[in-house]
């Protein structure tokens, strides 16, 4: 009698598997998925994404905000809200995003290129002598050289070098910098476009058709000060801000604290 029982528990699992499934996921040859089932420690979340996408008109790049443009291949909201972005990461995310180049551009949004610093302005105009800006001591710089020769290229850190070693490039120069243009630098990445040509990697996709990173400014600290971790929402402000800002907005649907019942189904 209790195998009996036992098996009819056995096919009414498999059954209920099934039919959520079937309920889930999208059938072969759909454009996109009919429902999304987004697990949380708040309870799940059924997405009617069909329904978003197609009767209400929602344009797929609203949500997939990789892309400013649609596009039949979108990126999943954790491929990066909810994630650590650690040294792990860092290695195998290129691989994870491949060839989408769209995406790249989301996050890696500018590239510095030229310094248009003018050091014959500096030295004529403004008239300095080579020794506000190089070192002062004859043991270390005998004659004005150029900075690269001796410091080595690297991004900037804000960091003091250890004893007895030379800074890196970056912040060698940002250092001497800093000494006249301090203002410069507590603007952080809007004082950057003084003496570098800021260029949007988005708007140079069309040129170029791919995404040229330079590694030495791949780390978002570098120019917003502070890292990828902070910069980026987790999963549940990300999705928070999305679906109720959006449905705010418009002045329909769930938002607000008092509305979690009506798209969380308990735990």
């Amino acid at each position: 009698m209790q195998k009996r029982y036992l098996f009819i528990a056995v096919l009414a699992g498999l059954l209920a598997a099934a039919a959520l499934a079937g309920y889930l996921l999208p059938e072969k040859g759909e454009a996109v998925p009919r429902r999304v089932l987004l697990r949380n420690a708040g309870g799940a979340v059924v997405l009617p994404h069909a329904a978003h996408a197609e009767a209400y008109g929602v344009p797929c790049q609203d949500c997939h905000h990789e892309s400013p443009e649609k596009r039949t291949k979108v990126q999943r909201c954790k491929s990066c809200h909810g994630v650590t972005f650690d040294a792990a990461f860092a290695q195998r995310h290129q691989a994870f995003f491949g060839d989408d180049n769209a995406a790249c551009a989301t996050c890696h949004h500018y590239e510095l290129t030229a310094k248009k610093w003018g050091h014959d302005k500096h030295a004529t105009e403004l008239g300095l002598s080579c020794a506000d800006c190089h070192h002062k001591d004859a043991a270390i710089e005998p004659e004005p050289q150029n900075c690269a020769d001796c410091h080595e290229s690297g991004a900037p850190s804000g960091r003091k070098a250890e004893p007895g070693t030379p800074p890196n490039l970056a912040d060698a120069v940002h250092a001497r910098c800093m000494t006249c243009h301090e203002d410069l630098f507590q603007a952080g990445e809007k004082g950057c476009a003084a003496c570098h040509t800021l260029r949007s990697v988005r708007e140079n996709l069309p040129k170029t058709g791919r995404v040229k990173l330079n590694p030495l400014y791949a780390d978002c600290a570098v120019c917003h000060g502070k890292g990828a971790q902070k910069l980026i929402l987790g999963s549940m402000d990300a999705y928070h801000k999305n679906c109720m800002g959006c449905h705010e907005k418009l002045g329909t649907g769930p938002y607000g604290k008092k509305s979690c019942s009506q798209c969380h189904t308990g735990k």
